[in-house]
Parts: C-alpha cells; sequence; structure tokens
C-alpha cells in the first residue's frame, strides 16, 4: 500500500468547499487507518500519513484565514480563534462531527473502532486516530475537564451509552452536539434541551427603525459608543458586560433589545427565566443556556429575572455567576420597572430606562409600521390615532394587522383601501383593561349639534372640544411638554342643578374625539376597607390611561370633597384619598371631565387644576322649545297639533326633566290606543314640574 495523494489546500471559495476539504482529508486518514488495522504491515504508512497530514493541516489553517481575509466567511476559523484550538484539537473536533456532516465518514469511524454495534465514539480510539501514540498520556489532555474542547461545550464526554462501566477515561464515549456541527456548517440552532424556554433569534430590525423617546435614543447611543470604544465591533467577547434594560411592559424593550444585537452584528439568545420553574435543576438549565449562548456568540437576553426570584430564590447564586462569566453582552430585561436584588446592581455595566411612547412617538409608529403596499384613504388621521390610544409599538403592529384583516374580510379579501374606521377598530382591539370594574361605559352616539344651550356655555364647550383636539400640538409640537412636569392633562368642570346636561354635554365631547367615556361609579369606588379606595382610584387611572380613554367624575363633589381637619380616624383617611385623586390628576395625561350642583363642596387645590369652568344654566324659553321638537323621535304618531311654544313658555323645565316628561307622555299615549299629543305631553310636563317643587300657571 503506498500513500494517498497528499491533499494540499487550494484557496477556499466557499464554507462547503472547505468543509469538504477537511472532510476528504479526514476519509483519506480513516481508510489508511483502516488498512493498518487489517494488515499490520501498513502501520508504518500510516505513522506517515499522520505526518503529512499535520503539515497539511497547518497549510490548511493558513488558507482557511486567507479566505476569510478575502471575504469567504468560514464559521470554524471563528469558532477555532475564540476557543484557541491547536491543530490536533482541530482534527478531533473534525472527527466528532463528521457523524453530522458525512455519512461515508461516519461509517469509516465504526469501522476503524473495530464494532459497528457500538453506535458511538470512544475517547481512546479518537486519540490513538489522530496522533497514534503508545501511551496516549500527551493525548488525554484533549478530552480532561478544562480543556478548550470540554470547557466551550464543543465536546461532551459521557459513560458508555451501552451501559457498561467505564475503566478509564479512554473508555468513555465523546461526540460532539448537533448545534456544533450546525454553526460549523453556517447555521446557528441551540441546544435541544433548551427549546422549551429559551429562543435562538436572528435579528433584523436596525437601531435606526426602533421609535425612542430623545432621551432613551441619548441613552442608547451612549452605550454603544462606549461599547466599540473600549471593546470594538469584533471582540464581543472578550469580557462580561451586562446591560440592564427596564421599563413597563410593553414599552419597546424587546424591540430595543433586538436593534442592539443587530447592531452588533450578533444572534440574539432569550433566556426565559420565569419558564424554568419546576423543570428540574434551575443552576444546570441556566449554566447550560449561558453556555450555549456563549458558544453561538450571542447577546445574552435573560428575561423576567424577578418572576423567577420571587419563587426559586435560590437561582440568584447561578444567574450572578453567569453575569460575572459571560463572554460578551448579557441584558437583563425585568417584566416591569423592578428593582432588582443588590447584588445585580454592581455587576450592571449601565442602564437605560424605556418609557412608553408619547403621542409624536406613537404617530411615527403607526406611519413606520403600516404596510407601504395597502393604499390609505383620504379620511386617515394617524395623528388622531396617536392621541385616542396609548398603545405601545407591539401593539400598533398587531392594531394594523388586525386592521388589514379586518379590511379583507369586509372586501371580500380584496384589500384596495384601509380606512379610519378599520384602524380604529384595530386599536380598540388591542385595549385590554379592568376599568369596566369601577366605571359604566358610555354609549352615547350623539353630536355636537345635538347639544342644546345658551350662545355662552356652547362657545366655551366648543372651545374646550378645539382644545381637546390640539393638545397634542401645544405639548409636542409645541414644547409644553418638556415645559410641564406634571400637569399636561386637561381638567374640566361642568356645574349646574342636575339634568341641564352636563353628563350628556360629557358623553358627545368623547364621541365628537372618538373616545371612550368611562363613567366613575362612586359606588365601586369608595370602599369601607382602610386602603381599597386609594386602590380603585390608582386602578382607574391606570386603565384609563392605557387606553386613552375620557374619564368623567359624576356629581365629583362627593369624591373631591375639602379637605378636612383631621379629628378622628375617618378625616384622615378621607383626606389619604383626596390626596390620592390630586397626585393622580396631576400625573394623568389625558382628559377628565368632573360635574357637580356643588361647585363650593370641591376642594380648592383641585379647582387649581381645573382648565375650563363651564356653567349649564336653567335653558330659557329658546332652548325649552328646541329641546322639545328634538327630543321627540320623527317616528313617533302624532295625533294633532302638538304647540311647543306653549309646552316652552308654560313648564320652566331643565332638558332632563322635558326627556321624562315626553317619555312619560308617551306611555300613556299608547295605554290610551293613541298618539303623542299636546294633553299627555301637558299632563306630564305638569307633573315633572310639580315633582320638582316648580310653580305652573296650571291648577289641579
Amino acid at each position: 500500500m503506498t500513500v494517498a495523494p497528499q491533499l494540499d489546500p487550494v484557496p477556499f471559495q466557499s464554507n462547503d468547499a472547505y468543509l469538504a476539504w477537511e472532510m476528504l482529508r479526514l476519509q483519506q486518514r480513516l481508510n489508511t487507518y483502516l488498512a493498518a488495522k487489517e494488515n499490520p504491515q501498513y502501520v508504518a504508512t500510516y505513522h506517515q500519513l499522520v505526518g503529512q497530514l499535520e503539515s497539511t493541516r497547518a497549510a490548511g489553517i493558513k488558507a482557511r484565514r486567507e479566505a476569510c481575509e478575502s471575504g469567504v466567511e468560514i464559521p470554524f476559523n471563528e469558532l477555532s480563534t475564540r476557543f484557541g484550538l491547536s491543530g490536533a484539537e482541530e482534527e478531533v473536533l473534525f472527527a466528532c462531527i463528521a457523524p453530522h456532516l458525512s455519512a461515508t465518514n461516519w461509517h469509516l469511524l465504526v469501522c476503524c473502532q473495530g464494532s459497528v454495534l457500538k453506535n458511538y465514539l470512544e475517547v481512546g480510539f479518537l486519540a490513538e486516530l489522530i496522533k497514534p501514540s503508545q501511551t496516549l498520556l500527551t493525548e488525554r489532555q484533549w478530552f480532561e475537564s478544562g480543556s478548550p474542547l470540554l470547557e466551550s461545550d464543543l465536546l461532551v464526554i459521557e459513560p458508555p451509552p451501552d451501559g457498561a462501566k467505564p475503566v478509564s477515561l479512554l473508555s468513555h464515549s465523546v461526540y460532539s452536539p448537533h448545534y456544533v456541527a450546525a454553526a460549523v456548517a453556517g447555521v446557528s440552532v441551540m441546544d435541544e434541551r433548551l427549546a422549551p424556554f429559551c429562543v435562538l433569534e436572528k435579528p433584523t430590525k436596525e437601531l435606526f427603525e426602533v421609535i425612542l423617546s430623545p432621551e432613551t435614543r441619548d441613552q442608547v447611543e451612549r452605550f454603544v459608543r462606549g461599547f466599540y470604544r473600549r471593546e470594538g465591533p469584533l471582540s464581543l467577547g472578550s469580557r462580561a458586560w451586562t446591560l440592564l434594560v427596564s421599563g413597563p411592559r410593553k414599552s419597546g424593550k424587546t424591540s430595543l433589545i433586538r436593534a442592539l444585537a443587530k447592531t452588533f452584528q450578533r444572534p440574539l439568545f432569550i433566556l426565559n427565566l420565569d419558564q424554568l420553574e419546576r423543570r428540574g435543576s434551575v443552576q444546570q438549565l441556566i449554566s447550560l443556556a449561558a453556555r450555549n449562548a456563549q458558544f453561538l456568540g450571542a447577546v445574552l437576553l435573560m428575561c423576567q429575572p424577578e418572576q423567577l426570584l420571587a419563587n426559586e430564590p435560590a437561582a440568584l447564586g447561578p444567574m450572578i455567576n453567569v453575569l460575572e462569566k459571560y463572554r460578551g453582552l448579557a441584558i437583563l430585561e425585568p417584566h416591569e420597572t423592578t428593582k432588582l436584588p443588590e447584588p445585580f446592581e454592581t455587576l450592571i455595566d449601565f442602564p437605560i430606562e424605556v418609557e412608553y411612547p408619547d403621542a409624536t412617538q406613537r404617530e411615527q409608529l403607526w406611519e413606520a409600521l403600516l404596510p407601504p403596499s395597502v393604499a390609505l384613504g383620504d379620511e386617515i388621521d394617524l395623528g388622531l390615532l396617536a392621541n385616542n390610544y396609548g398603545l405601545s409599538g407591539g401593539q400598533i403592529e398587531a392594531a394594523i394587522g388586525w386592521a388589514v384583516q379586518r379590511a379583507r374580510t369586509r372586501t371580500n379579501g380584496k384589500l384596495t383601501t384601509l380606512t379610519q374606521r378599520d384602524l380604529v377598530q384595530g386599536a380598540k382591539s388591542q385595549v385590554r383593561s379592568k376599568i369596566g370594574d369601577y366605571t359604566d361605559a358610555s354609549k352615547v352616539k350623539l353630536r355636537l349639534e345635538h347639544l342644546i344651550l345658551p350662545p355662552e356655555p356652547m362657545e366655551l364647550i366648543t372651545e374646550l372640544l378645539e382644545a381637546c383636539r390640539n393638545r397634542q400640538t401645544i405639548l409636542n409640537d409645541w414644547g409644553f411638554g418638556s415645559r410641564l412636569v406634571t400637569g399636561k392633562g386637561l381638567v374640566a368642570l361642568f356645574t349646574g342643578e342636575a339634568g341641564t346636561g352636563k353628563t350628556l354635554c360629557a358623553e358627545i365631547l368623547a364621541n365628537e374625539l372618538d373616545l371612550r367615556l368611562h363613567i366613575v361609579s362612586i359606588p365601586k369606588v369608595v370602599s369601607k376597607w382602610v386602603g381599597e379606595t386609594e386602590k380603585n382610584i390608582r386602578a382607574i387611572f391606570n386603565n384609563a390611561r392605557s387606553q386613552s380613554s375620557m374619564l368623567l367624575f359624576d356629581e365629583a363633589d362627593s369624591l373631591f370633597a375639602t379637605r378636612v381637619k383631621v379629628e378622628k380616624a375617618q378625616d384622615h383617611f378621607q383626606n389619604m384619598e383626596v390626596n390620592m385623586l390630586l397626585q393622580e390628576i396631576e400625573r394623568f395625561e389625558g382628559i377628565v371631565l368632573l360635574t357637580t350642583n356643588l361647585e363650593t363642596n370641591i376642594d380648592r387645590a383641585f379647582q387649581r387644576r381645573i382648565l375650563f369652568k363651564i356653567d349649564f344654566p336653567n335653558p330659557e324659553k329658546e332652548q325649552r322649545q328646541k329641546i322639545w321638537q328634538t327630543l321627540i323621535p320623527k317616528d313617533t304618531p302624532i295625533k294633532g297639533e302638538i304647540d311647543f311654544d306653549y309646552l316652552a313658555d308654560e313648564f320652566e323645565l331643565t332638558g332632563g326633566q322635558i326627556k321624562n316628561a315626553i317619555v312619560r307622555a308617551a306611555y300613556r299615549s299608547v295605554a290610551a290606543g293613541e298618539g303623542l299629543n299636546i294633553a299627555a305631553l301637558e299632563d306630564a310636563a305638569h307633573q315633572q314640574a310639580k315633582e320638582a317643587g316648580k310653580l305652573t300657571r296650571r291648577f289641579d
């Protein structure tokens, strides 16, 4: 037998060409080894071949590096450099990944080992295959604990899978995990044992595409500049870096983290710590995930550490250990803006806080996320959507998807134009809150023209409506938002007797602005239990904030009463409730309407925060006549002539009382088997006036 022709490396044009060269070298080694095993006279020939292969290994490494420098991507080169592998260790690794890449070489490996029944490789066989020796003492170090191959999880050493008791390290089984072979082939996959609680992503969104507040963007840019200045773009694995990204749920934290991974040209390895409970040894799983992320050269994202620590306090140690040893960028992302345990604080190199997008940023998100292939209706108003719905970037993306699907359904699958109504319904689909536990939702669909008031209050109502529409322009475009730390919301007080149209006006304003009006139910808010009322107040504002609702506190004097001198425990808690309301209104950036017929009972501190005060007087004769005419539906059968001028002049009723009189007269007319008539209306109006204590010229 002669030695097979030496495989001199040629310039590698691709990763496939390089791997094919490596597999041919291994095949040459195995064929010669098998021949020497079958015929002892070829042992010397095999030793000669091993020497030649060692020289071609050095030449191959040189050719591989030159190919990488010329722009050819050969993942094995980066892997070998990162873990500091020697030429012999590279040979061992290729022998172990051969079963994943070449069926021919796997068959040859089994034959060379001497038993086709052994469906695994032994340490002793591999050591002898790569570098024949009498004692294998030097070769053992490749497989010892702490060696580069084992420390980096490139190889796994285990007892034989057939149950035989290993007599030494040489009789152990050795294999390379499938994710190592995949990485060498240019594909990033993670260890299958991590699939239930880990995700590996290759982010595509660039940092400039993420909508951030100016303050947050400044933080991010300072972090990126500092990272490159100290580490450089290609040395991500040189030391441990820990970044804390905090903020409310759905504020865009994960989108920012994905963009950072893209900036550093690294995959993102997401470890969902909250899903580790009841999955065996938390310490081992965290360590396994970190090692796998380390191998992949990924940015390691540890999600919701506080959730795991709440149920598994012992997980603190393993997490700290990972952050101390991880060679690369590790990111902590709490579920909420949560203070992490003190040991974490000493490890955090840089904190970034992400806030909910404001109206300007939300408008930018709507514009950026709308599909360019879909035409938009002329009535589309993204600014209105941004103002009315306090959605996060993810929610806006989902809202657009919902709107597109709705439009397709509406047009039988032939989507041509997306309407404002589609987008509004999409936005509403993303609003989920428990505000209904404390409020009653208004369902009035009337418009401003249905509101009948004297000229002066009507002008103020129109001014209030325009202020609501232009609020974001004042805050964002005109810069008032940066000057006002609190008090960015709009508060209006409607005063007047019951039935003068205060609540109706609030409902009409909400309908004009396309906002949900939630009427706060005082019995649902006030509790006899200490602290519950404050808790309910906070919940109302938090939920209203999430869906940009308009809040109406009807009969507000019962909640916003003047604070009193503390003489008993009840006074103390009542003052606490008023203080809580003051704080929440200061922080609320939406619209709050208050109605009362006892303005003097409202705390003076609240009155200072009221921008619009509108008095709803009892209607004059002209308004009363319009109310009588407007409130009778067009479909109502009428018997005879109805003298609306007489009804308006004779009965000085409020709008609410006129409505009650009309409904009462309608019931009487139906019972009598006739249409609505002046006699029934007059009787009902007289009854309403009598019950309200108002005089009429009619004597019973």
